[in-house]
C-alpha cells in the first residue's frame, strides 16, 4: 500500500483543479487539500468529478481503458466472447493469462481502485466543514459514499468467489479514512466484510442524495443509480430480499425497455433511455471510447473488431428475437472480401458514432429486471418468471412458461447472457454462481459465405465462397487442466507490488 500512497494526496489536489492526467508526481505531500481543496462544496464536487474522470479514462496500457477494462475483462474470460487471434488487446484474457500473472490488468484495477476510495475518503472526511450550500453538500456526500461503495462492490466481486462459497475467505483491505505516506497499510478483509461495506456505503447514499436530484449528465450518480448498484449488490451477496426490494423499487420508477431500432442503434449513446448510467463521451474527453475498437465488430473505423461470439451463441436465440439477426459470419470489416478466406461470428451490438467516439454503457433497466427475476426466483416469488418474460417481450422472443425452482434460475441466467453480452457481467455471474467457464471447439471448418460485389458496370452480383470458420480456440486453462468451478484462474490477484510492501497481508 506504501508505493499508492506516496501519490494519492497529489492526485487529489490535481483532480481538484481539473486535471484527469496520469502522468502524476509521485512525492509525498502535506495536507494541502484539507485546507484548499476541501475548503469548499465545490472544491469536493470537482474532486468528485475528477475521480470519475480518472477512473473511467485512465489508460494503463491501451488494453486497459480505465474501469471499463474490467468489464471487458469480464466478458473475454466468459463462455460468449471469441477473441479474435492476432489482435491487440484481451487476447491474454480469454486465454485465462492475464489475471493469474499478477501483472497488467491487476495492477491497473488495485491502483484505480484504491486512488479512487481514497479520494472518497478525503471527500468524506472534510465536507462536512466546507462552506457552500447545505443540500448540495449533502448530495455531493452522498455521490462519495456511492462511487466508494460502487469500489468495494467491484473488489468483493473480482478478488474473491462466491460469498456463500467461504464468506470468510480474506480479499483486499478496507480503508475508511484518507491515507497517508505514513498510514499502516491494511490488512485482508474477508468477502463478507467487503460486501458489506459495499452495502453500507450504499444504503448512506440513498439516505443522502435526494431523490428529486436531477442530474446534468448520467455519469453523475443519482437515486435511482443507487437504487440499481443496490440491487445488483445485495444479488451478488445473496441477500435475495434486499435484491427484490430495492429492484421492486427502481422498476416502481423506471422500467423503460427499449425497443428494436434502439436496440440496434449501436449502444454508444447514454441518452437512450433503458440506460440508467453511462459515461459520455466527448471530442474533448474520449479516451474511454477507445473500448469500442474491441466490441465494434462491424465497423471499418473499428481497429480490432475482436469480441466476437461463438457461433453455438447464436443458437440460444429463438426464432424472431431481433438479436438474433445481429449476429452473422461475415469477414473482418476492413477487409477485401474477395481475397480474404476467412469470418467469425460478428454480434453488430456496439458501433462507433461518427469521430470514432462512443458512450460507455454501465447499469440498464433490463438488467434491474433480470435482478428482479432472480431474486424472486430465488424466493419462490410467482412474479419471478413475468421479470423473465418482460425482457424477452421486448426482444420478441418466445415467453417462458411453466418454469420454476433450478430450470427458472437457469433460463434467467441464459437470458442475462443474451441480453447484457459485452456489458462486463460474463466473469461475475459465473464466479457468483459457482460455476465453470463452458466453451466448445466449432465443429465446421468451413461455411459457404454469400457476399455482393458490384460488377464494371455498378450492377450487384451475389458471390459464394467457402470461409474458414472460427469458434473457441482457448479451451481449457493454460496448465491445459479443464475449465472448472471456483478456480483461481477466474480472480483478480493482488499486485505483487502491495505483496512486498504491505506487510499486513
Amino acid at each position: 500500500m506504501k508505493r499508492y500512497i506516496t501519490y494519492t494526496k497529489v492526485f487529489v489536489l490535481l483532480v481538484a483543479l481539473g486535471l484527469t492526467s496520469c502522468e502524476l508526481d509521485t512525492s509525498p505531500t502535506d495536507a494541502i487539500e484539507k485546507k484548499e481543496v476541501f475548503k469548499t462544496v465545490s472544491g469536493s464536487e470537482k474532486v468528485l468529478n475528477g475521480s470519475w474522470g480518472q477512473l473511467m479514462e485512465t489508460f494503463y496500457t491501451y488494453a486497459n481503458p480505465g474501469f471499463g477494462s474490467f468489464l471487458r475483462t469480464s466478458d473475454a474470460m466468459g463462455n460468449d466472447v471469441v477473441y479474435q487471434t492476432n489482435k491487440y488487446g484481451f487476447g491474454s484474457h480469454y486465454q485465462f493469462n492475464a489475471l493469474y500473472g499478477k501483472g497488467g490488468t491487476n495492477t491497473h484495477s488495485w491502483n484505480l481502485t484504491y486512488k479512487t476510495i481514497n479520494n472518497m475518503n478525503n471527500i468524506l472526511a472534510y465536507i462536512d466543514d466546507s462552506q457552500g450550500d447545505g443540500g448540495d453538500r449533502r448530495r455531493i456526500k452522498g455521490q462519495a459514499y456511492a462511487l466508494r461503495g460502487f469500489m468495494y462492490l467491484h473488489l468483493a466481486s473480482s478478488y474473491a468467489f462466491a460469498i456463500d462459497k467461504d464468506p470468510n475467505a480474506l480479499t483486499a483491505p478496507i480503508y475508511l479514512q484518507p491515507t497517508t505516506a505514513k498510514s499502516q497499510p491494511g490488512k485482508r478483509a474477508t468477502v463478507t466484510e467487503l460486501y458489506n461495506q459495499a452495502l453500507k456505503d450504499l444504503e448512506e447514499a440513498l439516505v443522502l442524495i435526494p431523490e428529486g436530484y436531477a442530474r446534468d449528465q448520467k455519469f453523475q450518480i443519482d437515486h435511482n443509480v443507487v437504487l440499481g448498484l443496490l440491487s445488483r449488490g445485495n444479488l451478488y451477496a445473496r441477500n435475495w430480499d434486499k435484491a427484490k426490494e430495492y429492484s421492486d423499487r427502481l422498476l416502481a420508477k423506471n422500467d423503460y425497455l427499449m425497443n428494436e431500432v434502439e436496440y440496434k442503434a449501436g449502444f454508444n449513446d447514454a441518452n437512450n433511455r433503458e440506460w440508467i448510467w453511462g459515461h459520455l463521451q466527448t471530442p474533448d474527453q474520449s479516451s474511454a471510447s477507445y473500448q469500442f475498437h474491441y466490441l465494434d465488430v462491424t465497423s471499418k473505423d473499428s481497429y480490432y473488431y475482436s469480441f466476437n461470439a461463438d457461433p453455438y451463441f447464436k443458437d440460444l436465440f429463438d426464432e424472431g428475437d431481433y438479436r438474433k439477426s445481429m449476429i452473422n459470419w461475415a469477414p473482418d470489416p476492413s477487409a477485401d472480401i474477395e481475397k480474404t478466406g476467412v469470418v467469425w461470428m460478428r454480434y453488430a451490438k456496439f458501433k462507433f458514432k461518427a469521430g470514432q467516439i462512443a458512450d460507455i454503457v454501465l447499469m440498464r433497466t433490463s438488467e434491474i429486471y433480470l435482478i428482479n427475476a432472480e431474486a424472486k426466483a430465488r424466493l419462490q416469488d410467482g412474479d419471478a418468471i413475468n421479470k423473465l418474460n418482460e425482457v424477452k417481450r421486448a426482444r420478441n422472443a418466445v415467453l417462458a412458461s411453466n418454469l420454476s425452482g433450478n430450470e427458472l434460475l437457469e433460463a434467467i441466467w441464459l437470458e442475462r447472457r443474451k441480453e447484457l453480452f459485452g456489458e462486463g457481467f460474463s466473469l461475475v455471474d459465473i464466479v457468483r454462481n459457482q460455476k465453470a467457464v463452458v466453451r466448445k471447439k466449432y465443429e465446421h471448418d468451413k461455411i459457404e459465405y454469400s457476399y455482393v460485389v458490384k460488377d464494371e458496370e455498378g450492377k450487384e452480383i451475389t458471390k459464394t465462397k467457402l470461409m474458414t470458420a472460427n469458434g473457441h480456440y482457448a479451451l481449457n486453462f493454460p496448465d491445459k487442466s479443464p475449465f472448472v468451478s471456483n478456480s483461481p484462474y477466474y480472480l483478480y490477484q493482488i499486485p505483487n507490488v502491495e505483496v512486498r510492501e504491505n506487510p499486513n497481508l
